[in-house]
C-alpha cells in the first residue's frame, strides 16, 4: 500500500473491502467453473489465497471496526439507542456469523481443493459432495457480505471523515497498523491470483 494511505483510515477499510469483493467473486467463479467441468488444479492458489485473506486480513478488519472504529464512534453517539447505534451493533452480529461461516467454506474449500483434478474434466462425479457445499458457504458469504459492506460503506465510514478530527483519524489508523504489526502482517493492496481459466 502506497506509504501516503497509511495514515487515512478509511482509505485503507474501503480498500479491505475492495480486496474481499475480488476474493469472494474467485471463490464463487472457482465454484462455477468445477461445477461445468472447466475447474481444474490451476483454480487452487486462487482458491488458497482466498482462504487466507479470509482467515487473516478478514478477523483483523474486524477487529479494527469492533475495537478500534466502534468504540470511537460510540464515544460521540448523544443517543445510545439511535439508529446509528443499532447499526453498528448489527454491524458486529454479521461478524460474528461471518467467521463462523468463514471458517465451515474454509473447511469445504480444503476438501475440494483435496479432491482436484490436474486438468478440466467433462464431469465433477468425484467431487460433487464437497463442490455442493463449497458452493453453498460461499454463495452465502458472498450475500451477506455484500450487503454488510454497503451498510458499512453508505452509513458507516463516511463518518470517519465528517466526525473525527485529524488527529483521531491518525491515531485510528496508528492502532490498525499496530494491530497489523502484532500479527507479523500489514496493510498491503496485493495483485489477486488469477486462473487464467475462461468460464467462455
Amino acid at each position: 500500500m502506497n506509504a501516503t494511505h497509511i495514515d487515512d483510515p478509511l482509505f485503507m477499510l474501503v480498500a479491505a473491502h475492495q480486496q474481499l469483493r475480488t476474493h469472494l467473486h474467485n471463490l464463487v467463479r472457482a465454484g462455477r467453473l468445477f461445477a461445468v467441468g472447466k475447474g481444474d488444479f490451476r483454480l487452487v492458489p486462487q482458491l488458497s489465497q482466498a482462504l487466507k485473506f479470509l482467515q487473516t486480513d478478514v478477523a483483523l478488519h474486524a477487529r479494527d471496526e469492533e475495537d478500534s472504529l466502534h468504540p470511537r464512534l460510540r464515544g460521540k453517539l448523544r443517543d445510545p439507542q439511535s439508529h446509528f447505534a443499532y447499526l453498528l451493533q448489527h454491524i458486529e452480529k454479521d461478524h460474528a456469523e461471518l467467521a463462523e461461516l468463514q471458517e465451515k467454506a474454509g473447511e469445504a474449500a480444503r476438501a475440494l481443493i483435496r479432491q482436484v483434478p490436474l486438468e478440466s474434466f467433462p464431469a465433477c462425479e468425484n467431487i460433487k459432495q464437497p463442490l455442493v457445499e463449497f458452493r453453498q458457504l460461499v454463495n452465502q458469504l458472498y450475500r451477506i457480505y455484500t450487503s454488510h459492506m454497503l451498510v458499512e460503506e453508505r452509513d458507516i465510514f463516511p463518518a470517519i471523515q465528517v466526525i473525527f478530527t485529524p488527529q483521531e483519524r491518525a491515531e485510528l489508523a496508528a492502532e490498525m497498523c499496530e494491530r497489523r504489526a502484532a500479527n507479523g502482517a500489514r496493510f498491503t493492496v496485493e495483485p489477486v491470483v488469477r486462473s487464467g481459466i475462461s468460464i467462455d
